[in-house]
């Protein structure tokens, strides 16, 4: 079975069979696949960092950033 096919299979099953199908496969993931960052990746997450600790005013809380979100789609 190719890789389409499998997709194209999935893509048959239900909302909710389809997430069973995705959470199967997270669960099958190696715990670390996937965490290695390129220099350009970690150079960016510390520049995000630096900002954010020259500022933290700057940064939103989860409810602000879901009420962007809602507000957005509305």
């Amino acid at each position: 079975m190719t890789v389409e096919q499998a997709i194209s299979d999935i893509a048959s099953l239900s909302l909710e069979e389809q997430l069973l199908v995705v959470q199967a496969i997270w669960d099958r993931m190696p715990q670390d696949a996937g965490t290695s960052l390129t220099d350009q990746q970690r150079a960016e997450l510390d520049r995000r960092l630096a900002s954010y600790q020259a500022n933290p005013d700057s940064a939103l809380t989860e409810s602000q950033l879901r009420k962007q979100i809602r507000d957005s789609r509305s």
